[in-house]
């Protein structure tokens, strides 16, 4: 026997390797409310102050009684998320670097509480029963067929989408890795930017963004977890292959249009984790994370969906 093969193998302890969730958006695409209560009401108005009223008045003429102001509500729900790991007394005496018993446990927890909203956001947002502006790409015009398809028409029936529905051009697009890597490269969108002749490269996310007339582009890179547990493991995108524009503002104010809004509770941090000693088992510690929150589509107008934007 070799010298070399009577060592015992030791763990590398400055390297280690993961996938932790990348390109997350969920908590970047909507404003943010803060609310003492778990649950209320959003307050808005209808068109009727934007009708085109007889108002001339003359001589001695009465002023014509109108209802200028219609007000409604949507209600919301902040909910709770949470999760809990154990780290026991075995995982302490085990464990060694560059593994780190309750830091591992934390980040895993983390980011299971973590990819559960980001997915929650995506179905949300790529609904179609819930964008009813939307369409359906397919075979040649999905946008990675260079030849045929048509990005440019339809980024600019979306847009137009938008201000028909809610009086605001769109000013945010979320576009996933997978898709914006294709329309970096489309002849048609280089040649819109001037590129054509004399650039041969992809387009950078402010190029993509300039294209499609927006103020913020999100390209979300998240892969999930595809597989049951105990099958060979499969990534998946959370967030598919579907462009969502919309009008957003950055701030969440009085007397204003938007997709919709994040709603957080004030009296605590977004995101938490808590340890506690249960006793049983002797001498572990249990590990909460948690997270509270709810989306709210507030104006459906404000958003346009384009499914399967590439094949």
């Amino acid at each position: 026997m070799s010298q070399i093969t009577a060592i015992a193998d030791k763990l590398l302890e400055n390297v280690s390797n993961i996938y932790l969730p990348q390109g997350l958006v969920a908590d970047l695409i909507f404003p943010e409310i803060k609310s003492k209560q778990k649950t209320g009401k959003l307050g808005a108005y209808g068109t009727n102050h934007l009708r085109i009223e007889h108002s001339f008045v003359a001589g001695r003429a009465s002023f014509r009684r109108v209802e200028a102001i219609v007000r409604s509500s949507s209600s919301y729900s902040i909910e709770s998320h949470g999760l809990e790991g154990l780290v026991t007394e075995d995982d302490y005496d085990n464990v060694e670097l560059p593994f780190d018993a309750e830091k591992d446990e934390t980040i895993g927890l983390t980011s299971l509480i973590q990819m559960a909203k980001e997915q929650a956001v995506a179905d949300v947002l790529t609904s179609t029963s819930i964008l009813t502006q939307n369409t359906t790409l397919s075979g040649t015009s999905q946008w990675n067929d260079y030849a045929a398809s048509d990005p440019i028409d339809d980024i600019n029936v979306a847009r137009e989408a938008i201000y028909d529905g809610c009086g605001f051009a769109p000013n945010v697009a979320i576009m996933p890795w997978q898709v914006a890597n294709k329309l970096a490269y489309s002849p048609q969108v280089l040649d819109a930017l001037g590129f054509a002749a004399n650039r041969a490269g992809q387009l950078s996310p402010a190029e993509l963004a300039k294209f499609m007339g927006v103020d913020k582009l999100l390209i979300p890179q998240v892969k999930k977890e595809g597989a049951k547990e105990g099958q060979t493991s499969s990534f998946a995108d959370v967030w598919g292959n579907d462009v969502v524009m919309a009008y957003i503002p950055a701030q969440a104010a009085k007397y204003q249009k938007s997709l919709g809004y994040k709603l957080v509770l004030s009296s605590r941090p977004a995101r938490r984790v808590t340890k506690y000693q249960p006793g049983n088992p002797p001498n572990s510690t249990a590990i909460l994370v948690d997270d509270s929150y709810d989306f709210l589509i507030a104006s459906v107008g404000c958003g346009y969906l384009i499914k399967s934007a590439i094949a």
